[in-house]
């Protein structure tokens, strides 16, 4: 079934036709880690309404979770009727829309599933933020430094993974309650610094190619007699986005052929041969059609915008930050007020400059007082590109916005994303 309240939900927030804002309370990705602990332990509140289950039981001995990179509602209502495994969660189990936190972006949103903190208490919100422990911009998936062409150049740093990510994960949690935890991902990262602590707690199966995945995943499920959670994290469909655009034949052929090794190697090699099990799928945003020709660069639309920009001790300006879709600024405080006035003179007619106290005050981070680690770790200003647009800053060969797919913003393509449920009994 299609979950028609969580529709329903979604719609109430959104700011217009084209602009959502995150439920963190109810209907968001912020309460699957909770909703998955809830149904093999049946400790604690539901997470997730409970419309998400349907009339499917709350109980369950093992759990998968798909998480599919950017396979968000655009795209599940897009595919919904052509492919056999989609219409199942239909015909079958429940299909519900939830949001996205904010930002829209996988950083965020895999450091809320692994450790089950939200955003605002992660505070690992975007691909590069400020790192106050560093003092410089980093990529933190990469454990680099903004603008490094390779993986892991915060290592020469002495600053250790553990320093700079949450600790806490849903694997130690699950096995204070004897539930053992699977961890899949792909072999360039299964291992890598954020990896290790992000999926500390549970056994982590490094993969190649998605069939190899999802044959190990199968073989792990039925050999498992006992109660168990099974994570997997499948980033192709993204990387083709990212590439070649959402509306390109190259990202049609991803998706179909995707789903159809589901069905085929998990879906088909489960039927009939395990019980009290539930898969569950979800995405940590959408994406939506960008251009590079289109692109704004602050620093060439403004060259003297670097005087309002704070330094780190090096003096190097503190750029840039966020992404293209959700551009955060270090405005020095005296300049505040007119780096906001300029910009959002200079930026009226493609994008929406705020002040990232509103959008906190507002609830975009979370109900809550976000976190220290947080609230140093954000820009003081916002930059929220029109739908289909991009602002971000130039510097050749470092930062450079070449993606035709993109994601991090508030659009519904972005932010609105899925929830399926379909039970194995």
């Amino acid at each position: 079934m299609i979950n028609t309240q969580s529709l329903e939900a979604v719609a109430s927030t959104r700011l217009d036709s084209h602009i959502g804002k995150p439920l963190y309370d109810s209907y968001s990705f912020a309460q699957i880690p909770q909703t998955i602990y809830h149904l093999l332990t049946g400790a604690g509140k539901m997470g997730l309404p409970s419309s998400v289950l349907g009339d499917l039981p709350d109980k369950y001995d093992k759990i998968i979770l798909l998480f599919v990179d950017a396979f968000g509602w655009r795209f599940f209502q897009q595919y919904l009727e052509d492919l056999q495994f989609l219409k199942r969660f239909q015909r079958e189990g429940v299909a519900s829309q939830i949001t996205t936190q904010f930002p829209s972006t996988t950083a965020a949103h895999v450091a809320t599933i692994h450790s089950g903190l939200p955003v605002g208490e992660t505070g690992i919100y975007e691909w590069y933020y400020y790192e106050p422990l560093l003092d410089n911009i980093i990529s933190p998936l990469l454990f680099s430094f903004a603008g490094d062409r390779e993986r892991d150049t915060l290592k020469k740093t002495g600053v250790s993974e553990e320093s700079l990510f949450p600790t806490q994960t849903i694997y130690h949690q699950l096995q204070d309650s004897g539930i053992e935890s699977y961890c899949f991902q792909h072999q360039a990262y299964a291992f890598s610094p954020f990896s290790r602590v992000a999926c500390n707690g549970a056994k982590v199966v490094p993969y190649k190619t998605v069939p190899e995945a999802l044959v190990n995943l199968t073989e792990a499920l039925l050999a498992q007699r006992e109660k168990a959670y099974f994570f997997i994290y499948f980033d192709s469909i993204d990387a083709i986005a990212h590439k070649y655009s959402p509306n390109s034949p190259q990202f049609d052929a991803e998706v179909r052929t995707f789903w159809l090794t589901i069905e085929r190697l998990l879906h088909e090699s489960l039927v009939g041969k395990i019980k009290n099990t539930l898969l569950l799928i979800t995405a940590d945003h959408g994406q939506i059609e960008v251009s590079p020709q289109t692109t704004i660069y602050l620093n060439r639309l403004y060259p003297k915008i670097e005087k309002f920009m704070k330094t780190n001790r090096d003096g190097n300006p503190l750029v840039p930050a966020g992404s293209a879709r959700d551009m955060f600024l270090y405005i020095k405080e005296e300049y505040l007020d007119e780096a906001y006035d300029l910009l959002s003179c200079k930026l009226q007619d493609r994008a929406k400059v705020y002040p990232t106290q509103t959008l906190i005050d507002e609830g975009y981070f979370g109900g809550g007082k976000p976190s220290s680690a947080l609230l140093n770790r954000l820009g003081n200003l916002i930059i929220l590109p029109h739908k289909h647009e991009t602002v971000w800053w130039y510097e050749e060969n470092r930062f450079e916005q070449k993606l035709l797919g993109h994601h991090g913003g508030l659009s519904r393509e972005e932010m609105e994303t899925i929830f399926l449920a379909l039970p194995y009994s």
